[in-house]
């Protein structure tokens, strides 16, 4: 598994590459704009140019950006037309930088009974999609409250978009401890994994978030912590990242850091010696 970082875009977008090469990533995921602001940032071609050879140089694959916080994809009105404008602003960056695609979050039902918001998010999707050639939008599944927290929502949108060929799955590690799945030994990790090929599909999974959690098992609280001083710890992260089926995957840290300052060099060095210390026996 390659491992990299959540980095600031600050200054120009493509300083971000250089930023994440001196934390040691080998990918990377940004923001395009503030994440807490619906202000499209629209950035000159060259600026999107040089990020993609700035990756090439580092060695940064893959690319991705992850949505807007703000972001509801079974909202209505004003909300639901920003959400899917946003998403389809991301994913045309991201086209451009070369990238793989933007991670998304789906969102609360907002009282809608579940068939009906699953819709409303896989037509969001859609128009979204539509905007763009090669792109892929992922969808990161929660961790117990807004919608995705289980593999069965999961796989109903995917259903919904009648397997779309660039739509896939961001799993991360705290999400799924606090929606209930046991990540700290191997056996649990097995399970989970089983779980989600049966309910989703391994194929669709594209990307996963490497957090440890603040939060307790099946708590449906999303709190990040640093590698190994969460509820997960050290044996967990061994067995995730050396898991068959995920190995060939990327994984990026948005963890507070042992500075509390962001993703920092010593998470990504705890993850590199779990990958060279081998698997759990």
């Amino acid at each position: 598994m390659r491992f990299g970082a959540h980095v600031s875009i600050r200054g120009r977008i493509y300083e971000a590459a250089d930023r994440a090469a001196r934390l040691g990533c080998e990918c990377l995921q940004i923001f395009v704009g503030n994440p807490r602001s619906w202000r499209e940032v629209h950035y000159p071609p060259e600026d999107l140019a040089e990020l993609r050879r700035r990756c090439r140089r580092f060695g940064l694959r893959p690319l991705v950006a992850h949505a807007a916080y703000l972001v509801h994809l079974a909202a209505d009105g004003e909300l639901y037309e920003r959400s899917v404008r946003h998403l389809a602003h991301a994913l045309r960056i991201v086209e451009e930088a070369g990238g793989l695609g933007v991670v998304t979050h789906l969102g609360s039902r907002r009282g809608l009974p579940l068939a009906r918001a699953v819709r409303r998010v896989a037509r969001a999707v859609g128009l979204a999609l539509g905007g763009s050639q090669r792109a892929w939008i992922l969808l990161e599944g929660s961790a117990g409250r807004t919608l995705g927290a289980t593999f069965e929502e999961l796989r109903m949108v995917l259903d919904a978009l009648h397997g779309h060929p660039r739509v896939g799955v961001c799993l991360d590690t705290a999400h799924l401890f606090a929606a209930g799945w046991d990540l700290r030994t191997a056996e649990g990790v097995d399970a989970t994994l089983a779980a989600f090929q049966e309910r989703v599909g391994l194929a669709r999974l594209k990307l996963v978030h490497l957090n440890d959690s603040r939060s307790d098992l099946a708590s449906g609280v999303d709190r990040h912590e640093n590698i190994g001083e969460g509820r997960i710890g050290l044996e967990g992260f061994r067995a995730w990242i050396h898991h068959p089926s995920l190995k060939p995957l990327s994984g990026v840290i948005e963890t507070p850091g042992f500075d509390r300052m962001g993703p920092d060099r010593a998470n990504l060095q705890r993850l590199k010696r779990l990958r060279e210390g081998g698997a759990p026996r």
